[in-house]
C-alpha cells in the first residue's frame, strides 16, 4: 500500500510568464497559495499536458481558475501579455525558441527515478508548433534541459537522449495516444486510458454540478468492456433471416398480385391487337381495289391522248397552207411601196406627238417669264430678251441675259425681305411685351419684374417662420405717392432702381438683409434691401424746396429714406437755377449733380414707372399709345415683304441655258415635219386607189381564217395537255397507292388465328360502308385500348410498390411483358421458403449461444465484481473519520424501469443447452425452456431486440441504436448507486435525499469522500499487499479545495487524503491560508504583480512562520 510513483520535481522552460523555474515536490500534501491571476493555474496546466499525454491543451487550459477559458497553446508558449484595443496581442516571446515541461518521480520502494516530459519548438513567423514526448530513465538532467542560456530543440533533446542513455532507457513519440497509452501502460502501473484523465481533469476544478449517484456510478464503477458484436452479429443475422423469410412471403404475396394483373392487362392487350390487326387488314383490302380502279382510268385515258393529239396534227397541216397564201398576199403589197409609207407615217406622227409636248411646256416657262415684263425691278436689255424668249426667237446669249439679271434681282429683294422680316419680328416681339404688361397692369398689379416678387416672397416666407408670426414686406414704390403731377416724372427717374428696393419695418430689417445673403446673387443681383432701421436712428432733414417735398408717404421710415436720397435735390425751372445749385433737376428731368448736366433716362420715368396707386393707370395708357405706334410700323413692312414674295415666285430659268436653246430648235422644226407628214398622207390614199385594195381585202380574209384554225388548234392542245396532266397524275396515284400497299404487306403479317376473326368481323359487318366500317373498328380498338392502358396503369401501380421494397432486383417498371416478374415468383415459391426456414432455425440456437455466454454472464460477472469492489472501498472508509462523519458506499438494483433485468442476471438457474430448443421458428425467441425462461423469456426477448438497429436507419437513427447498444451492455445500467452517512447513535442517511439540503461544508463532505475513493480505485490502492504491480502515482490536484468549509472540516479532509496515501497538490487563493498551513507539509506563494513576470516560492513546514509573516514575500529571481 506504501509504494507509489511520487511527484518529486517540475522542470519548466519558456513557459507562460515563466522563462525557467524548477519545483521541488513534497511526497505528501503540497499547497499552491496566491492571489487570483498569480499563476497557480500556469503550472497546473503544464502539469496536466504531461500526465494526459495531451499537446492541444484545449479541454482543460486554465480550467481550474475559469471554467469558460479559452486559453490556447500558443498563448501560453509566447506568454501572451494583453489584447490591445486594435484586437493586437503582445507576447513576452517574439523570436523562435523552445520550451519544455519535464516532471520527475520517484518510486518509493525502489527509490528508482524517471522523468516526463514534452518538448516544443515554436515558429514565430509560421504561427506553428512542433512538439515531442519523452521519458527518460533517472532523475532531470543536470542542465535542466537547457544549454548556453536557450531551452534545447526536438532535434538537441534526441541527441542529448541518445548519448546519455541506453536505448531501452529513452523513448520519445510525437504523437499523443502512443506516447499516452506506454506512459499509462508501462510506466504508470496499467492507469485506464480514459477514467484516469477524465477523473483527473474532473477533480481540479471541481464543482459540485454533478449528482452523487452519478458520480459514484461515473467514478466508483469502472466501466467493462463487454464485447456485444459476437453476440449482436448472431442475433443480427437470426433476425435477418428471419426478415428475410417474412421478406419472401412478403414478396411473394406482392408477385403473385403483379401475376394476376398482368393476366387481366394482357387480356385486353390481346383484344386491341386483333382489332388493329382486322384494321390493318381491311386497310390493305380498300388500298388494293382503290389501285384497281385508277389502273383501269389510266387505260382509257391514254386512249383518248391519241386522238387528240392526230386532230391537232390535221389542223397544222391546214395552217401552213394557208400561212403561204398570206405571205404571197403581203409580199405584193411590200413591192407597191404601201407598207414602207405606213410606217414612216407612224414615226411621224409620234415625233410631232414629243415636239407639240416640249412647245407646251416651253409656252408655260414663258408665259411665267413674261411677269417680269410688268416690273420695273428688272433692266430694259433683260426685258427685250425676254420678249425674244416668248416669240421663239432668243439664242443663249439672251438666257444668259435673262438668269443674270433675274438672278441679281432676286438677290435685291431677298436682301430687303430679309431686313424687312428682322424689323417685323422685333416689333412683333415689343408688341407681345406690351400685351403681356397690359395684362398684368389691366388686373390691377404693378408689372414688378419676376425676380423682385420671388425675392420678396422668399424673405417674408423665411421671416415668418423665423419670428413665428407674418411680417409686413413691401416694395418701396408702393409706399411712396406724388402729388403734383408736374413732379412725377422727375421723382420716377431720379429714384430710378431704388423704388423698386424691399422694404421691412425697422425692427425685422437685420434679419431681413441676413436672409437676402441667401438668395442666388446671379439671379437676384438687382434686388436690394433697405436698411430702414439704420437710416431712421441717422435723420437727415431735407432742405426747403428738395423734391423730397414732392413725395408723401405714411411711414417714418420711408420718409427718412426719401430725405435722404433726394432732400438735396433742388427743384429747379431753368438751366440758370440749376446752375446756382449743387443739385438740381426740372420738371423735363434734365439733372444738374456732380458739376454735370444730363437727361435722366426716360424709360425710368415711362416703362418703369411704378410710383403710387395712380402708377397703372399712366402706365396702361403708355403702353396703349406705343402699342398703336407699333402696328402703324408694322403696316408698311407687311405689304412689302407681300411684294417681295410675289416677285420671288417669278420664274427663274433654273436650267442651263443650252437647254432652252435646244427647245426653240426643235418647235422650229415643228412646220416642216407638218409638211412631210401631209406628203405620205397623200401618197398612201393614191396608193389605195389602185389594186391594193383587193390585196389587203385578201390579206384580212387569209388572216381571219388562219385565226379561227388557230383557235381551234389551241383548244386541242390545252385538252392534250389537260389530257397528260390526269395521265400523270394518275400515275402519281398509282405509284403512291402501289408503294403504302407494299409497306403495309411488309408490316403486315397473316396470323391464321387472327384470320378467322377478321373473317367473322367482315360477315358480322357485310354491307356496311367503308368509313362506316373503319369507324366501327377504331371504336372498338380505342375502348380495348383504354382498358387496356387502364389495367397497365394499375399493374405499373402494382409493381411500383414492389420496387420501393425490392429495387434491387433491378426488375423493370414498365416492360410491356411479365417475364423476369413471373420466373422470380415461380423460383421462390419452389426453393427459397423451404432454405430461408431452415436457416432461421439453425442461426436461432446460435443467437441464443452468444447470448447468454458472451452478454448475460458477463453482466451477471462484473456486478458482481462491482458489489465486491464496494465491500473493499468499505473496508476502506470504515477506518477512516470524517470529523464525526464516516461515509459508505451504497450499491443495488436499479430502482428506475431497468432494474426489471437485474433479477434476470442474477438468477442462479441459468444454465441450459439452446440446442436443445425446438426448430419452430416463431418459437425461437423464447431462449429458455426451464424455469428461468418461464420467468424471464420475455425480458430476454425484448432485450434482444434493443441490440438490434431499425432496418432501413438514416444515419442519426443508426447512432441513436448504438447510443441505446452500449447503454445496456453497460452493468452500471441496471444498477442505482448511493452513499450512506453514518453518525454514532442515529440511523444511517442516504446522502442523495438529504444532500441538497445542507450547505457549506457539510454539502462537500461526502463529495469529496466519493472523489477520494475514485481516485483510489483509479490507483487501485486498495489491492491486497500480496498483488505485485508497477506502482501507479497517487497524485491528487484539487483547486479551491474545501472553499467552503471551516479550519476544522479542512484539517478532516487533508486527514483523509493521508490516511488514503495519497500525494496532494491544493491550490487555494491567500485570504484562505490560515486553514491550510497547519494541514500541509510545503506551501508555494504564488505571484504575479505586472502581469507578465511569475513568481513561485517554496516554504518547508518549518519555515510557516516565516511564511505566515511575508505572505508570499520576495519574488523569486529564478522566474
Amino acid at each position: 500500500m506504501n509504494r507509489y510513483q511520487s511527484l518529486t520535481r517540475m522542470c519548466l522552460n519558456n513557459w507562460h510568464y515563466i522563462n525557467e523555474k524548477l519545483l521541488t515536490f513534497h511526497d505528501d500534501i503540497n499547497f499552491f497559495t496566491g492571489h487570483s491571476g498569480s499563476g497557480k493555474s500556469t503550472v497546473l496546466d503544464a502539469l496536466q499536458i504531461v500526465l494526459y499525454a495531451d499537446s492541444n491543451g484545449r479541454n482543460f487550459f486554465n480550467k481550474a481558475a475559469k471554467e469558460d477559458s479559452d486559453r490556447t497553446l500558443m498563448e501560453y508558449l509566447r506568454g501572451m501579455k494583453v489584447v490591445q484595443e486594435n484586437n493586437e496581442a503582445s507576447y513576452l516571446r517574439n523570436k523562435n525558441f523552445s520550451s519544455t515541461i519535464v516532471l520527475e518521480f520517484k518510486d518509493t520502494e525502489t527509490m528508482n527515478y524517471q522523468s516526463i516530459g514534452i518538448v516544443f519548438d515554436v515558429d514565430i513567423q509560421a504561427n506553428d508548433i512542433n512538439h515531442m514526448f519523452f521519458r527518460h530513465k533517472g532523475e532531470l538532467e543536470p542542465g535542466l534541459y537547457r544549454q548556453d542560456e536557450r531551452t534545447l530543440s526536438i532535434n538537441e533533446l534526441k541527441e542529448l537522449m541518445k548519448i546519455n542513455y541506453e536505448a531501452e532507457d529513452y523513448y520519445f513519440s510525437r504523437t499523443n495516444e502512443k506516447f499516452r497509452n506506454e506512459l499509462y501502460g508501462s510506466y504508470f502501473g496499467g492507469l485506464h486510458p480514459k477514467h484516469f484523465p477524465s477523473l483527473f481533469k474532473r477533480a481540479i476544478p471541481f464543482k459540485m454540478d454533478i449528482k452523487l449517484e452519478e458520480f459514484v456510478k461515473n467514478y466508483i464503477c469502472t466501466e467493462n468492456d463487454i464485447r456485444i458484436e459476437d453476440m449482436q452479429d448472431s442475433v443480427a443475422q437470426y433476425t435477418r433471416l428471419k426478415r428475410r423469410l417474412e421478406d419472401t412471403k412478403n414478396e411473394i404475396a406482392l408477385l403473385a398480385e403483379i401475376e394476376e394483373q398482368f393476366i387481366q392487362y394482357n387480356t385486353f392487350l390481346e383484344q386491341t391487337l386483333q382489332y388493329q390487326y382486322n384494321m390493318d387488314k381491311y386497310d390493305i383490302q380498300t388500298i388494293e381495289s382503290k389501285l384497281k380502279v385508277f389502273m383501269d382510268k389510266q387505260t382509257e385515258y391514254t386512249k383518248d391522248t391519241a386522238l387528240l393529239e392526230h386532230t391537232v396534227k390535221s389542223l397544222e397541216e391546214q395552217l401552213k397552207g394557208l400561212r403561204d397564201q398570206r405571205d404571197q398576199v403581203m409580199i405584193s403589197i411590200e413591192n407597191s411601196g404601201y407598207d414602207h409609207l405606213e410606217r414612216e407615217l407612224v414615226s411621224l406622227n409620234q415625233m410631232l406627238e414629243l415636239l407639240y409636248g416640249n412647245k407646251s411646256k416651253y409656252d408655260k416657262i414663258a408665259h411665267r417669264l413674261k411677269e417680269w415684263l410688268d416690273t420695273n425691278v428688272i433692266e430694259p436689255s433683260a426685258k427685250l430678251s425676254i420678249e425674244r424668249f416668248i416669240s421663239y426667237e432668243a439664242d443663249r446669249k439672251d438666257m444668259e441675259r435673262i438668269q443674270s439679271a433675274v438672278k441679281e434681282t432676286r438677290e435685291e429683294i431677298q436682301k430687303d425681305k430679309d431686313q424687312w422680316s428682322a424689323e417685323l419680328l422685333e416689333l412683333k416681339k415689343q408688341l407681345g411685351e406690351i400685351t403681356e404688361q397690359t395684362g398684368i397692369l389691366s388686373k390691377g398689379q404693378k408689372a414688378y419684374p419676376p425676380y423682385l416678387f420671388k425675392a420678396k416672397e422668399f424673405i417674408a416666407k423665411e421671416l415668418e417662420q423665423h419670428f413665428r408670426k407674418p411680417v409686413s414686406v413691401d416694395i418701396l414704390a408702393d409706399l411712396i405717392e406724388v402729388g403734383n403731377e408736374n413732379w412725377l416724372n422727375a421723382v420716377e427717374g431720379y429714384m430710378g432702381n431704388n423704388k423698386l428696393a424691399i422694404v421691412v419695418p425697422p425692427e425685422y430689417a437685420g434679419k431681413a438683409m441676413e436672409i437676402y445673403k441667401d438668395l442666388d446673387k446671379k439671379q437676384f443681383y438687382k434686388v436690394s434691401v433697405l436698411d430702414t432701421e439704420k437710416v431712421l436712428k441717422e435723420i437727415k432733414p431735407a432742405l426747403k424746396n428738395s423734391l423730397a417735398e414732392e413725395v408723401e408717404t405714411d411711414f417714418d421710415y420711408v420718409r427718412a429714406y426719401v430725405d435722404f436720397l433726394m432732400g438735396s435735390v433742388i427743384k429747379c425751372v431753368d438751366m440758370k437755377e440749376l446752375r446756382e445749385n449743387k443739385s438740381g433737376i426740372t420738371p423735363d428731368c434734365m439733372l444738374y449733380q456732380g458739376y454735370k448736366l444730363q437727361h435722366i433716362n426716360p424709360r425710368g420715368y415711362t416703362e418703369y414707372a411704378y410710383i403710387g396707386q395712380s402708377a397703372v393707370e399712366r402706365r396702361l395708357v403708355q403702353l396703349e399709345l406705343k402699342a398703336f405706334t407699333i402696328r402703324s410700323a408694322m403696316e408698311p413692312l407687311n405689304e412689302q415683304l407681300k411684294d417681295a414674295n410675289l416677285l420671288l415666285s417669278y420664274e427663274t430659268l433654273p436650267e442651263d441655258a443650252e437647254s432652252y436653246e435646244k427647245l426653240i430648235k426643235e418647235i422650229q422644226t415643228i412646220p416642216d415635219k407638218e409638211k412631210q407628214k401631209k406628203e405620205y398622207a397623200d401618197r398612201i390614199k393614191e396608193l389605195k386607189e389602185r389594186k391594193l385594195d383587193e390585196w389587203l381585202t385578201e390579206k384580212q380574209k387569209l388572216e381571219g381564217a388562219i385565226a379561227s384554225i388557230n383557235k381551234e388548234k389551241d383548244t386541242g392542245m390545252v385538252n392534250l395537255s389537260t389530257k397528260n396532266h390526269e395521265v400523270e397524275n394518275m400515275k402519281r396515284q398509282i405509284l403512291e397507292f402501289s408503294e403504302e400497299l407494299l409497306q403495309k404487306q411488309k408490316v403486315f403479317t397473316e396470323d391464321e388465328r387472327r384470320e378467322k376473326s377478321f373473317n367473322r368481323f367482315m360477315e358480322e359487318f357485310a354491307g356496311r360502308r367503308s368509313e362506316q366500317l373503319k369507324g366501327i373498328l377504331f371504336n372498338k380498338m380505342q375502348g380495348s385500348r383504354g382498358k387496356a392502358e387502364e389495367e397497365y396503369e394499375a399493374l405499373l401501380n402494382k409493381r411500383e410498390n414492389y420496387l420501393k421494397s425490392y429495387a434491387y432486383r433491378g426488375f423493370s417498371l414498365t416492360a410491356k411483358d411479365n417475364k423476369e416478374y413471373s420466373q422470380l415468383l415461380n423460383n421462390l415459391r419452389s426453393d427459397k421458403l423451404t432454405e430461408f426456414t431452415e436457416k432461421a432455425n439453425e442461426q436461432a440456437k446460435v443467437a441464443i449461444y452468444h447470448f447468454k455466454t458472451d452478454f448475460i454472464y458477463k453482466i451477471r460477472d462484473a456486478i458482481k465484481e462491482v458489489m465486491q469492489q464496494k465491500e473493499d472501498l468499505n473496508r476502506i472508509l470504515a477506518q477512516l473519520d470524517f470529523g464525526k462523519d464516516k461515509y459508505k458506499f451504497i450499491i443495488t438494483k436499479n430502482r428506475g424501469e431497468e432494474g426489471r433485468f437485474y433479477d434476470m442476471f442474477m438468477d442462479e438457474d441459468l444454465e441450459i443447452n439452446p440446442y436443445q430448443l425446438n426448430g419452430q421458428v416463431e418459437n425461437q425467441m423464447n431462449l429458455f425452456a426451464m424455469h428461468h425462461e418461464k420467468n424471464y423469456g420475455e425480458l430476454i426477448n425484448e432485450l434482444i431486440g434493443l441490440f438490434m438497429p431499425p432496418e432501413d436507419s438514416d444515419i442519426k437513427a443508426l447512432e441513436e441504436a448504438r447510443a441505446n447498444m452500449e447503454r445496456y451492455a453497460d452493468y452500471r445500467t441496471y444498477l442505482s448507486f448511493d452513499m450512506e452517512q453514518l453518525v454514532e447513535g442515529m440511523p444511517p442517511m442516504r446522502l442523495s435525499r438529504m444532500l441538497t439540503k445542507n450547505s457549506g461544508g457539510e454539502g462537500q463532505n461526502p463529495l469529496y469522500v466519493a472523489l477520494l475513493a475514485s481516485f483510489a480505485q483509479i490507483y487501485r490502492i486498495n489491492l491486497k499487499p500480496t498483488v505485485r504491480r508497477r506502482p501507479t502515482p497517487r497524485l491528487v490536484v484539487l483547486d479551491e479545495a474545501f472553499s467552503k468549509m471551516d479550519g476544522e472540516k479542512v484539517g478532516s479532509c487533508i486527514g483523509l487524503i493521508r490516511k488514503l496515501g495519497f500525494q496532494a497538490i491544493i491550490s487555494a487563493t491567500n485570504d484562505k491560508i490560515q486553514n491550510y498551513v497547519d494541514n500541509v507539509d510545503k506551501t508555494f506563494v504564488f505571484a504575479n504583480p505586472n502581469k507578465n513576470r511569475i513568481s513561485i516560492q517554496e516554504f518547508e513546514r518549518k519555515e510557516f512562520d516565516e511564511l505566515l509573516t511575508v505572505e508570499g514575500g520576495e519574488e523569486d529571481d529564478t522566474v
